[in-house]
């Protein structure tokens, strides 16, 4: 079993695979793009506030006496729900670790086009916009035009809420944008992705308008790229999560700037905008970047 959905939420659902039968249970406002869009699947529409229930009588109807599920995509309040309805003898069988997130890793011909489309429309957005941002503009103003020119490309919307960080915010990773005038000569992250089909793109870059207000800054930045650049010339297919992570992570500690890269390096994308594998030291040795796998650096 993969997947939840709660009775009070939208836009998800759960798949229930067994030996003969492949099963999608949604929401019923989601019926019909369910039966256009999952070929092969059988659609059920549990009846609203029995999701539990219609999931439990599936698994008898079946025959079921053990059912795995995904430990990470259920909630507790949802487990005991489950467990509740379930008849006499059926196990509910937790799993660590991701079926369908492991299927994604590596990604199909038609994946990675549709990639590529989702990070075209994001690189001609952020073209654009280094040419139309001008001092005096809110943070606001550069994020509101990042979704209106990346919906001008043909882009479903944005992948994230797009960052725009200047000046002394630019230290927050996740700096949410603000009324905060951006000013010449301060430094301005932008983190941004486009998402095109259902797939995402996710770009972090730093720009300045004019010349940077100190040396220092000019440094930084170049140090920072070089990072970028070693990490992504030394990936490939078979490397540890770990070590792709200290590609960029060495650069940095070897520029006395590693107490401050409390980012991990990367992390893969596609359907969602934060997929496996992972680029950190968190990951270890034990997470491997396929060949075919798509990451962020």
């Amino acid at each position: 079993m993969s997947g939840w959905q709660n009775d009070d939420t939208e836009g998800a659902g759960t798949l229930l695979v067994g030996q003969q039968r492949q099963i999608l249970l949604t929401n019923a406002l989601y019926g019909e793009v369910a039966g256009k869009e999952a070929v092969g699947w059988e659609i059920v529409l549990p009846p609203a506030r029995e999701y539990a229930k219609s999931l439990a009588g599936l698994l008898s109807e079946l025959g079921v006496v053990r059912v795995g599920f995904e430990a990470a995509a259920l909630t507790v309040a949802d487990y005991e729900k489950l467990r509740g309805e379930l008849a006499d003898g059926i196990a509910l069988v937790p799993y660590a670790s991701s079926f369908v997130e492991s299927l994604r890793l590596i990604k199909e011909p038609h994946e990675v086009e549709l990639l590529k489309r989702a990070i075209a429309i994001t690189d001609q957005t952020f073209a654009h916009i280094c040419a139309w941002i001008q001092p005096g503009m809110t943070e606001k103003e550069v994020q509101w035009e990042i979704t209106r020119t990346f919906m001008e490309l043909g882009a479903d919307g944005v992948a994230f809420e797009s960052i725009v960080a200047a000046g002394p915010h630019g230290s927050m990773p996740h700096a949410h944008p603000s009324t905060h005038r951006i000013q010449r000569g301060e430094l301005i992250t932008i983190d941004m992705g486009a998402r095109y089909r259902g797939y995402c793109a996710d770009m972090t870059r730093t720009i300045c308008l004019g010349e940077p207000a100190e040396t220092r800054m000019v440094e930084l930045y170049e140090t920072v790229l070089l990072a970028m650049r070693t990490c992504e010339a030394g990936l490939y297919g078979g490397i540890s999560g770990k070590a792709a992570d200290d590609l960029a992570r060495d650069v940095l500690i070897a520029h006395d700037l590693g107490e401050y890269y409390i980012h991990s390096t990367g992390h893969g994308i596609g359907l969602q905008i934060h997929e496996a594998p992972s680029l950190s030291q968190r990951a270890g040795d034990e997470v491997i970047l396929p060949t075919g796998s798509v990451v962020t650096v």
